[in-house]
């Protein structure tokens, strides 16, 4: 189950209950709309403060969340757990939500059906998800959540995917042993998947050559990446994040001798300009050989030449 979208899903179900609507009268759809609409500045803060406590409270003792995968948080307890989870391994960020439809069926009972989309403030790829929540009239007059239900996730772009490898954008260099590797990373034209250029050289002689493309693979639902290099050397792999927020993949390939070659790569971010880049697991030929680190540096820009955003930045401002 997406904690993202758990916490999206939770946006509109939290503004019904903040309205405080009268038993004697149930609003039409215009003022319903337009309390909806004052209320979402209120959930805004609740959400950016990352209150579990408070956002369970707005939910009926006996309430359920119910994920797209099927498992069900029944009462607040189990709903307030899941959301503290949620808040402690995933990156802060704001929240806003499509309501597509607000329908009452019942004296005292609303169903709402729309879309919520999480937005991290960290550049990266948003995520969107429909749902439906039912709200109930209290006592009292104030409406509280009876149940969620998380119906499918909105589809994504290669791009808004590709978001999350953003920050390779941009020209960097590493030495290895007295050999210096230049790497260039950008966007293809459609946007769709990004593409390096290396080069190895030696002193002034030019070892090698190749292109890197990263692209994403629904079938698999992961990045996948294709390697290729002038003296005939080839690989492909698999990215994967892990929960220390660092991206491994996991390479096969040949080398220019034929040779079959693997290793696990490792890349963690140090800073805006620098990675540290890990090899285990390695081989060639069948043989292990050892892993070893690295740290990678972003090249700073010619004298003269004027800052450039990263093209990810820069399009988010269109």
């Amino acid at each position: 189950m997406p904690r993202l979208s758990f916490c999206g899903l939770v946006v509109a179900s939290l503004i019904f209950a903040a309205c405080s609507l009268a038993v004697a009268a149930e609003p039409d759809s215009a003022a319903l709309q337009s309390a909806v609409v004052a209320s979402a500045e209120a959930y805004e803060k609740a959400f950016a403060a990352r209150d579990a406590k408070a956002l369970v409270a707005l939910f009926t003792p006996e309430a359920e969340y119910v994920g797209s995968g099927g498992t069900v948080f029944h009462g607040r307890e189990a709903i307030q757990a899941e959301m503290e989870s949620s808040f402690a391994v995933e990156p802060p960020g704001t929240v806003s939500i499509e309501i597509l439809s607000i329908r009452p069926v019942a004296d005292g009972v609303l169903v709402e059906d729309g879309v919520s989309e999480f937005t991290p403030k960290e550049p990266g790829p948003s995520s969107m998800t429909r749902y439906s929540a039912t709200h109930v009239r209290q006592k009292d007059g104030t409406w509280r959540i009876a149940s969620v239900r998380e119906l499918e996730p909105a589809i994504l772009t290669p791009h808004a995917r590709l978001m999350d490898l953003a920050w390779l954008v941009g020209e960097w260099r590493e030495e290895i042993d007295g050999h210096v590797v230049e790497t260039t990373w950008k966007w293809s034209e459609d946007g769709n998947f990004l593409i390096s250029e290396f080069a190895a050289r030696h002193a002034s002689s030019v070892l090698m050559k190749g292109t890197h493309r990263v692209g994403w693979d629904a079938g698999r639902r992961q990045f996948r990446s294709w390697v290729f290099e002038s003296n005939g050397g080839a690989a492909e792999g698999w990215w994967e994040q892990n929960e220390q927020g660092t991206w491994a993949v996991r390479v096969n390939g040949t080398d220019d001798d034929g040779n079959a070659v693997a290793a696990t790569l490792t890349y963690q971010r140090d800073g805006n300009d620098a990675l540290l880049v890990t090899q285990e697991h390695r081989s060639r030929g069948g043989v292990a050989l050892p892993a070893d680190a690295h740290r990678v540096v972003r090249k700073p820009p010619a004298a003269g030449t004027p800052a450039k955003r990263p093209a990810a930045q820069a399009a988010a401002t269109k």
